[in-house]
This record gives C-alpha cells, sequence and structure tokens, in this order.
C-alpha cells in the first residue's frame, strides 16, 4: 500500500507521553497514513505500551540511539510515505476527527508545509503559535518554526538528513537550509497538532543551551547570514564571545 503521510513519533524514557501520542493517532478516523515509532530503548515500559498497540503501528524499533536526531533520521529512513510528519512522544493530533482529512488533502507540492500550533502543558493548551504566511530570509535565519507544525515532502530528505552532531537545533539548521535551496515554504491555515512543552527543548536549562547551541552553529556555519542579521548587535557578540570561552 502506498501511503500520502508518514507519522513519525521519536521516544526516550517518556512513556505517559508516547502512552498519549500513540493513542491520539491510533485514534484517529481518517486512516490513510502509516505510522512509525522509534524508541532510543527506553527503560520505563515504553517498548510494552508499544507492543500493546503495535497491530496499528507500521514499524517500531527499540534500540539504543545517540540521540534525537540519529532517531529522525532513522525514521526518515524507515519511512515509505510522500510526505513526513514529525510527532514526538507528548504531542498529540488534534481531537478534531476531520482534521487530519483536511491537511492531507491540501498536500499536492514538493515542499515544506507548516501550519499553526497549539502549545500545550500539563495537558492544558496554553497558547497558539502563528507563522507569517510568507517565509522571507530574515524570519528562516532568526526564528524557529515548531516541529511538530511542518510537514515535509519525502524528497527533502533524499541525500539529505538532520545533523546528528547538534543535540537541540539540528531542526532550525535543516529548515534554513532548505529555505536556501530554494524550498517551497507552503503556509497551511488550519492547525493539525498540539506541541508538549514539557519536551526536551522546552525545559529551564535545556532550552537556554539550545539557544547557545544555535547561535554557535549560525556563526560557523553560515558566517554571512550571522553578520547579515546580527553584525550590528553588540549582545548577541557578547554572548558568542562567552560560548566560545565557556563562561555561562
Amino acid at each position: 500500500m502506498t501511503f500520502k503521510l508518514s507519522i513519525v513519533t521519536i521516544n526516550y524514557n517518556n512513556l505517559i507521553g508516547l502512552k498519549k501520542t500513540i493513542e491520539s493517532v491510533v485514534n484517529q478516523s481518517y486512516r490513510e497514513f502509516e505510522f512509525v515509532v522509534i524508541d532510543g530503548g527506553s527503560e520505563d515500559g515504553s517498548k510494552e505500551i508499544i507492543e500493546v498497540h503495535q497491530s496499528k503501528i507500521n514499524y517500531w524499533v527499540s534500540e539504543k540511539d545517540k540521540g534525537i536526531y540519529q532517531a529522525m533520521n532513522k525514521g526518515i529512513r524507515a519511512s515509505s510515505g510522500e510526505y513526513i510528519l514529525f510527532l514526538n512522544s507528548g504531542d498529540v493530533l488534534l481531537d478534531d476527527t476531520e482534521t487530519l482529512n483536511k491537511v492531507v488533502l491540501n498536500l499536492k507540492q514538493k515542499g515544506l508545509y507548516y501550519a499553526p500550533i497549539f502549545l500545550s502543558q500539563n495537558g492544558i493548551i496554553k497558547n497558539r503559535a502563528d507563522y507569517p504566511e510568507n517565509i522571507n530570509e530574515k524570519f528562516a535565519f532568526t526564528n524557529t518554526i515548531c516541529q511538530q507544525a511542518i510537514i515535509y515532502h519525502a524528497s527533502l530528505f533524499c541525500d539529505n538528513f538532520f545533523d546528528e552532531k547538534l543535540k537541540y537545533i539540528s531542526d532550525w539548521k535543516m529548515h534554513f537550509s532548505l529555505f536556501k535551496r530554494k524550498t517551497k515554504f507552503i503556509h497551511l491555515s488550519t492547525p493539525f497538532a498540539i506541541y508538549d512543552l514539557e519536551g526536551l527543548t522546552s525545559k529551564g536549562d535545556t532550552k537556554y543551551t539550545s539557544h547557545k547551541e544555535r547561535l554557535k552553529t549560525q556563526f560557523l556555519d553560515f558566517f554571512l547570514h550571522f553578520l547579515k542579521y546580527y553584525g550590528t548587535n553588540r549582545r548577541v557578540f557578547i554572548r558568542l564571545l562567552k560560548i566560545f570561552i565557556k563562561v555561562d
């Protein structure tokens, strides 16, 4: 069977979040999608939850990996859908049973689709993140579109994977690199997912560390763009200097 969409869920020792995500996906009334679950060798019962639902999961694996982006790359390689949506453990699709169907019907181009997304904490929706209808270079370089708000055409990953050397912001690097390659960024008006703010890069110290990683990557990998958008910002240069001399 050829699938229009592959939904990829990655997980590591997040039993409660994984259970919530799996139930959200398998309970969708729209079923013309492939479900791929990549677990990093969890020891909290996550594997057992996957096994309970394995009849509705097209592919799954539970084995040690080197982090988020290696797991996501595994998910890409395991997927056969024309489009790919990453929905990490803790994140859920909207309850509206027609939402996914409406979104999939709008997927027609070889590009990156992005939509508004709801943000939740402790199971309560706190906010909604909206993005410009047209993404320009400045926005792509200085902002991040939430991973769970994006659906990729699978061709974008042909010999092109997430940078596994990065721990937190390889998705930002991927998106900016795709923008520089003239990839189409196509705005969808209908939200289709809820992002769990308890995720790794949303937490206090980790969020700060991810910001440092992005600043360093911007400087080292996209130096001319760094100068273009931060060249007159003294605070950014001071922060970058502290990063290189390892001063918090």
